[in-house]
């Protein structure tokens, strides 16, 4: 179901690739040496506060995915006051040394990157400084490369990307866009639909007395299961897209929903 929900995903073919609302920067296509002043390069806005940024070419790696990137973005030092490492729910405004862009709604967002040493984060937070995502590196070597995923519910707006408690690299960045990621049927002609309204979610025009409905988050684990002969309803308390898997002897659908 994973690659179902990020099948839509579009790889960056240069610094930034825009598929309707989707947008990937990969740093490969950056020109190397020091960012030494304020600038947007195609939506991507690196912000110095008065201590440079760097595009460079060492710290190489391959990312769980199969990801093998070629260049990267060092932040050059922490994006706070002090060796902070903000909280996840905290608000705490980056000072220098980090990167923004605009999305324009509900969306995953999609991070490599790698720590300058053990116990630093990479940071997602909105444009008022509260830590949505922040994921701390264990250790600085090759072998400590996850994908970082922030499943992002609120409206558009402005997302940052910062760095806590040192240095730290950033090699790509995705953003992909809800509203593209719709998922179409399995077999076409199936009735049987999805949609949400706030943490409910409702399941109609089902056709099939036994009707299995499976519920997956954006990582792809399963966080409902049940079977339905008729409409139905449930609640999912916490915010993010899913996708909602319909399957039955009429066929088999899957629609990506947003739990607000």
């Amino acid at each position: 179901m994973k690659k179902l929900l990020f099948s839509l995903m579009i790889a960056g073919v240069s610094a930034v690739t825009f598929n309707a609302q989707n947008k990937s920067w990969d740093f490969k296509d950056f020109t190397v040496g020091a960012i030494t002043a304020d600038v947007t390069i195609n939506g991507l806005s690196f912000v110095r506060g008065g201590s440079d940024l760097a595009i460079a070419t060492n710290n190489m790696g391959t990312f769980v995915d199969g990801f093998v990137p070629v260049q990267r973005l060092a932040f050059g030092g922490n994006s706070y006051s002090g060796s902070t490492n903000p909280a996840e729910g905290t608000t705490a405004m980056p000072a220098r040394r980090y990167v923004k862009f605009d999305v324009p709604g509900p969306g995953i967002i999609k991070l490599w990157g790698r720590g300058g040493n053990s116990n630093r984060s990479l940071i997602i937070s909105d444009s008022d400084g509260v830590v949505l995502k922040s994921h701390t590196y264990a250790t600085n070597t090759s072998a400590d490369l996850p994908t970082i995923e922030y499943s992002y519910a609120g409206a558009a707006g402005t997302l940052l990307v910062s760095t806590g408690a040192g240095d730290n690299s950033l090699y790509k960045i995705e953003y992909t866009d809800a509203a593209t990621m719709a998922v179409g049927d399995v077999k076409s002609g199936v009735k049987a639909t999805a949609f949400t309204s706030g943490n409910r979610v409702y399941v109609s025009n089902l056709e099939s007395k036994n009707t299995n409905i499976n519920v997956y988050n954006a990582n792809g684990s399963l966080v409902k299961s049940l079977k339905s002969s008729a409409d139905t309803n449930f609640e999912i308390n916490t915010k993010g897209l899913y996708i909602v898997n319909l399957k039955s002897e009429a066929g088999e659908k899957s629609v990506t929903v947003m739990v607000k």
